[in-house]
C-alpha cells in the first residue's frame, strides 16, 4: 500500500448550550483501513464529522493528522494536507458541466505530483461510468451520480484519507453496491477511509472496523463482526438503551 494515513482523535469534546454533543472521544484510525462511525439517530455523529473536517472547533481535546495538529485549521487547510471531505449534502458545482467540475477539481490538486493518487482518480472515474468531457450540467444528473462525481471531485486533489459523510443517502441498492465495490478498490492502493453512515447493510460491505456512538461517547470499537455480534450494541440501534 502507499500513501496511507494516520488520524488521532485525543479527548474531544463539544457543547451546544446544555446539551453535550461530542463526550470526551478519542478514536485512532489505523492507516490504510476503511473505519465507518455508526449510532442511531442522535447519537453525535454528525458533530463529530463537523470536528473532524472543521466545520465545528472543539470545546477541548486535539485532532492530528500525520502527526500534525489540525484542531484549529479551518476545511481548506485540512484539505491541503490530504484530508478529502464529501458530505450528506453534495456540494458539486450545479451550475457547472461535469467537465467543468472535474477540471476545477484538477486544478486545485494540480500540486499533489503523485502517480498513485491520480490513479485512484482515474480509477473512479472510470468504476463511477462518468466521463471527464461530459458537458451536462451537474444539477441534470441522476441523485447517483452526483453523488459519485463529488467522490472524484475529492479524488483528484490528491488525499491520502477521505472522509464520507453518508455516501450513498438516497441511492438504490444497486447504486449502493457499486459505490462500496468502488469504494474497496480504492482502499486496496493505500486510501485511507472513514465513513459516517446509517446504512448496516453498506457498512457490513465495506467496514474492517466500526465505531459505535451513543449519546456523544464512544460505546463501542473494533472489528465489525467483533462489535455487530455485541447484544449492547444491539440494544442501541433498538431503543433498549
Amino acid at each position: 500500500m502507499a500513501n496511507s494515513a494516520s488520524l488521532i482523535v485525543e479527548n474531544l469534546n463539544k457543547r451546544f448550550g446544555g446539551v453535550v454533543a461530542t463526550d470526551n472521544v478519542s478514536f485512532a484510525l489505523d492507516p490504510g483501513s476503511i473505519q465507518c462511525i455508526i449510532g442511531p439517530n442522535g447519537a453525535g455523529k454528525s458533530t463529530f464529522f463537523s470536528l473532524l473536517v472543521g466545520i465545528q472547533k472543539p470545546d477541548s481535546g486535539r485532532i492530528v493528522f500525520n502527526d500534525i495538529d489540525i484542531t484549529r485549521m479551518l476545511p481548506a487547510a485540512r484539505v491541503k494536507q490530504g484530508l478529502g471531505l464529501t458530505f450528506q449534502t453534495n456540494r458539486v458545482f450545479h451550475d457547472l458541466s461535469v467537465r467543468q467540475n472535474l477540471e476545477i477539481a484538477k486544478a486545485a490538486g494540480a500540486d499533489n505530483g503523485n502517480r498513485v493518487k491520480d490513479d485512484r482518480y482515474l480509477l473512479a472515474l472510470e468504476r463511477f461510468g462518468l466521463d471527464a468531457g461530459d458537458h451536462t450540467p451537474a444539477r441534470n444528473l441522476p441523485h447517483h451520480q452526483r453523488q459519485w462525481l463529488e467522490i472524484v471531485m475529492v479524488l483528484a486533489c490528491g488525499p491520502d484519507l477521505m472522509l464520507l459523510d453518508e455516501p450513498t443517502a438516497g441511492m438504490s441498492p444497486q447504486e449502493t453496491g457499486n459505490t462500496a465495490r468502488v469504494l474497496r478498490e480504492l482502499n486496496q492502493t493505500g486510501l485511507t477511509l472513514v465513513v459516517v453512515e446509517h446504512d448496516m447493510a453498506f457498512v457490513r460491505d465495506i467496514a474492517q472496523r466500526v465505531t459505535v456512538l451513543h449519546q456523544g461517547r464512544i460505546f463501542a470499537d473494533g472489528p465489525l463482526d467483533e462489535v455487530t455480534r455485541r447484544q449492547d450494541v444491539r440494544d442501541i440501534y433498538l431503543g433498549r438503551k
